[in-house]
């Protein structure tokens, strides 16, 4: 089956580009507390193994530590920053750090070196320029290290508070949607005529809703779910979809079984059912199918949500798809997508996630 030419594709991939930001202030006091602790740690090198030089030539060497260092691995800063070493996964950061450290080691110690040379001594030795190298590059790849660390934890708080404001967004979406007041008309009037008629099935629905509703509350307290559990509450909102339309609505379902334990985010098999209700279905006089499609490989699961009636491109900038994408992004980085399709009169919205169990 071939994809019309006005198929839609989102990728889920992070464009943005964050620049150089400026320092704060406790940035600026861990740099000159961590180098004036080196040159704490120089001076009394000094004392212990040389305790012949000069006081001027420590105190000038003491000064280049507490300023010279502070001012190269701020340089460092700029350019990890510039070159976005801090997106790169482990695997590519740790040889570039390596290189880096080394690197300003190797500048630095020329630099001391130079320094001693031109005010102070006419030689150095070969073993105190190499500990001068071994010094710099410890206090370097301990300057990096610490930085990492620091930012990886900045970034994952930073992540954990979009995720959680991403998914308290798509809550008050879903509940939008689910109460609006066609919604609950619709379910009001049918449970009033099912009391009387069919007291066990209205049962069901109240018990349905609440179920619904309760999910989508919880739904910003947990990052991931099994795919049977979203399944479980989209046939529920579906069950409550079909007071309103009838023998207008289709469901059809092929799941693999091995997919139900797949961890997906929550919501978002609920977000796109509710979009091809909303923009699908609702808008047929006849109404028509929507099926729900789920395959397992070894590595992915792919889902699909199609529904009878081609869609508008414009569809893809809606809040329910782009809260999705940005949920993607954050969870999977480039390794998830969500692509919006027309295919033979259809719309066919595809999720491929992680094969991740729960």
């Amino acid at each position: 089956m071939g994809d019309s030419a006005g198929s839609v594709m989102t990728r889920v991939t992070d464009l943005s580009d964050e620049p150089p930001t400026v320092p704060s202030r406790t940035y600026w006091i861990c740099q000159f507390a961590g180098w004036g602790g080196f040159a704490a740690y120089v001076a009394g090198a000094y004392l212990l193994f040389a305790p012949e030089r000069s006081g001027s030539a420590v105190a000038a060497i003491l000064l280049f530590n507490g300023l010279g260092c502070p001012a190269a691995t701020h340089a460092l800063r700029y350019w990890i920053r510039r070159q976005r070493w801090l997106d790169l996964p482990p695997r590519r950061f740790v040889p570039r750090a390596v290189a880096a450290a080394l690197g300003l080691a190797a500048a630095l110690t020329a630099a001391v070196v130079g320094l001693e040379l031109a005010a102070f001594t006419p030689r150095v030795s070969t073993s105190g320029v190499w500990w001068t190298f071994v010094a710099f590059a410890w206090a370097v790849a301990g300057w990096l290290l610490v930085y990492w660390v620091v930012q990886a934890r900045r970034r994952r708080e930073r992540t954990e508070l979009e995720l959680t404001v991403l998914a308290r967004q798509a809550q008050l979406d879903a509940l939008r949607a689910q109460l609006n007041p066609h919604f609950l008309f619709n379910c009001l009037n049918s449970l009033r005529a099912l009391i009387l008629q069919d007291p066990t099935r209205a049962v069901s629905m109240v018990t349905g809703l609440s179920d619904l509703l309760r999910y989508a509350l919880a739904s910003d307290r947990r990052r991931l779910v099994p795919l049977a559990e979203e399944l479980a509450i989209v046939n529920q909102y579906l069950d409550l979809e079909k007071i309103r339309f009838e023998e207008r609505l289709i469901v059809e379902q092929a799941v693999d079984t091995g997919a139900l334990a797949v961890s997906v985010p929550p919501m978002l098999l609920q977000t796109l059912v509710d979009n091809a209700v909303k923009h699908g279905i609702a808008t047929l006089p006849r109404g028509g199918v929507i099926r729900i499609t789920a395959r397992i490989d070894a590595a992915h699961l792919d889902l699909e949500v199609a529904n009878t009636g081609a869609s508008d491109v414009a569809r893809q900038d809606g809040f329910g798809l782009r809260s999705a994408t940005e949920r993607l992004r954050l969870l999977y980085q480039d390794r998830a997508t969500l692509t919006l399709t027309n295919r033979d009169a259809s719309t066919v919205a595809t999720l491929r996630v992680p094969a991740e169990m729960t």
